[in-house]
């Protein structure tokens, strides 16, 4: 083993421990008091009573207030170290939404940073074995081993540059972090809205820690997802169209999937909205690029280039497919919701991508971000929870 992953060895240990093991008693004193179920217990009724009737046509979305972002105080900054803030967001967190979700949302990053850090132990485990095995006979292998050995340690001291942020904080459970995404969701923040109707609040590897919070998410999912849907969100629109599609049951459903009835009628509607809202420039900008293949896979674009896709076409893709299994009365109630909604709903808004620092990147290709992948929604990140939309 070199010294130099000797050293990022040590470093890996060292941060996953301060990241896991220090300020247990810290937070267990604080979360007595700060734990957000009795506060969003008080706002399942409103939920309740918004619950959809029967039939898309008429389903009426969640009676959830709409976020004004201009009145809301200020939340600190995301590149202040989460345990000197962690005492503001949790108290804030119990009356004012956007702290509720930015506090899910620093877990939650939190929460991945650990997972990285276990898994950056046994990589490197992995990597030293390659190293052994790579002949130094000359001075171009011996340069190329080297070369490797440094990259590996630069992605290690960007991980553990990140590790920093979330020092000394441990983790919350899955249904305290899944608590604070609702309340942040019902009381309108557009971020939390979709990253918790879209089931991102959700982790398979906690899927059995937080079963009731999974029922709650069950029966309030589709109108949370209907009235972001409604007030533009591009992301919660082609979600949802996915969710009701028939098409889902031959694939990995999502969350939002297994919280919905398949609707075809409605799938088409929100489909024809898709289309419509997309910017001319996205089909002449896409014109060479092949059509998208239909199957998602269980958790989004990971590992496609953005390229690769072209959104106008998928969409089209799938309008046709609904349309060849409805009956022409079908089809015709589908257009005419999408027509209805086109003078009632907002008009999508389609994400800003973000590469680099958050706003930063260009607007390219965007659609296909979220549209790919059988309606992925990107996870939301701290920084959104500020934002209008």
């Amino acid at each position: 083993m070199t010294a130099t992953l000797k050293h990022g060895r040590s470093l890996i240990w060292i941060a996953a421990l301060a990241a896991t093991g220090v300020g247990m008693y810290y937070w267990g004193r604080r979360s007595s008091a700060d734990a957000p179920p009795p506060a969003v217990a008080a706002a399942a009724p409103a939920a309740s009573a918004a619950q959809p009737a029967t039939g898309a046509a008429t389903r009426a979305p969640a009676a959830i207030p709409r976020y004004d972002a201009g009145t809301a105080r200020p939340l600190p900054s995301v590149d202040t170290p989460l345990r000197l803030i962690l005492p503001e967001l949790q108290r804030r967190a119990a009356t004012e939404p956007a702290a509720a979700c930015r506090l899910a949302a620093e877990m939650e990053y939190c929460d991945g940073l650990r997972m990285r850090l276990a898994g950056a132990e046994n990589n490197l485990d992995m990597f030293e074995h390659q190293l052994e095995r790579m002949p130094q006979d000359t001075q171009q292998q011996r340069e190329q081993r080297q070369r490797m050995a440094e990259s590996y340690q630069s992605m290690t001291d960007r991980l553990l540059t990140q590790s920093e942020h979330c020092a000394q904080v441990p983790p919350i459970s899955a249904e305290q972090r899944a608590a604070y995404w609702r309340r942040a969701a019902l009381a309108g923040v557009p971020a939390a809205m979709r990253h918790y109707a879209s089931g991102n609040a959700f982790r398979y590897q906690d899927t059995l820690d937080n079963l009731s919070g999974l029922s709650t998410y069950r029966n309030e999912a589709e109108s949370i997802a209907r009235a972001a849907a409604q007030r533009g969100d591009a992301r919660m629109m082609a979600s949802l169209a996915f969710a009701y599609s028939p098409q889902r049951d031959g694939m990995r459903r999502s969350f939002l999937g297994q919280a919905v009835q398949a609707d075809p009628v409605e799938s088409l509607a929100l489909f024809l909205q898709l289309r419509d809202s997309l910017p001319a420039q996205d089909a002449a900008a896409n014109a060479a690029t092949p059509p998208a293949p239909v199957g998602p896979g269980p958790r989004g674009p990971r590992g496609f280039g953005r390229g690769d896709f072209n959104p106008r076409d998928m969409v089209d893709t799938q309008i046709r497919s609904l349309t060849r299994d409805l009956s022409p009365e079908q089809a015709s109630q589908a257009r005419e919701r999408a027509a209805d909604r086109a003078q009632n709903w907002s008009p999508p808004t389609m994400p800003a991508a973000q590469t680099g620092a958050p706003g930063a990147g260009t607007q390219s290709n965007v659609p296909a971000m979220f549209l790919m992948q059988g309606g992925y929604v990107p996870d939301a990140q701290r920084q959104d929870c500020e934002g209008a939309n």
